[in-house]
This record gives structure tokens, C-alpha cells and sequence, in this order.
């Protein structure tokens, strides 16, 4: 959408650039408050922990983190999630 509106602009077409751009800042801003929000009721997971994973994801591996970032986090809920159901760490916290 930046490109189509650096072109409107070019051409003196100002208000439709603007409404433009304006639109595309404003998807870009629900984006970010909404995406954890609906990523982490689909995966079972609360939102902070999906933030989290994305944004350690995306500090670590780029744009590619921020997909596997959550997916880590999922494979690590199922393993910890199944080691306490099965009692093993409660036997070495008991010890």
C-alpha cells in the first residue's frame, strides 16, 4: 500500500494518498494488538506468553521467528504439560 500511495502522491491525487496510507497505518496497528490476541486462542495459549514468543522469536531469527517463535512455544507447553501429568517432576520434586 505504500507504493500505491507514493504513486498518488506523485500524480497530486493527495487526499486519496492520504486515505491511503492512513488506512494502512491503521491495519498495521490493529494488526499488532489483535494478532497475539487471536494466535493464542487458537494455540490454547494466553496472549502475554504468545507476545512474548513472537517478539524473542523475531529478536532471534527475523521474520521467520515470528512463526516459529509461537510453534516453539507450543512444542515446549506440550512437553512440560505431559512430564507434570505424568508425575516425573513431581517425583524429583519430592526427592
Amino acid at each position: 500500500m505504500v507504493p500505491w500511495a507514493l504513486i498518488l502522491f506523485l500524480n497530486k491525487e493527495y487526499s486519496v494518498g492520504s486515505s491511503i496510507l492512513g488506512l494502512y497505518i491503521f491495519v498495521i496497528a490493529v494488526r499488532q494488538f489483535l494478532e497475539p490476541k487471536i494466535i493464542s486462542s487458537k494455540i490454547g495459549i494466553h496472549p502475554i506468553f504468545t507476545l512474548v514468543a513472537m517478539y524473542t522469536g523475531f529478536r532471534l531469527m527475523g521474520v521467520m521467528g515470528m512463526l516459529i517463535g509461537p510453534i516453539v512455544l507450543i512444542i515446549l507447553k506440550n512437553i512440560f504439560e505431559n512430564t507434570i501429568d505424568k508425575g516425573i517432576v513431581k517425583s524429583i520434586l519430592e526427592e
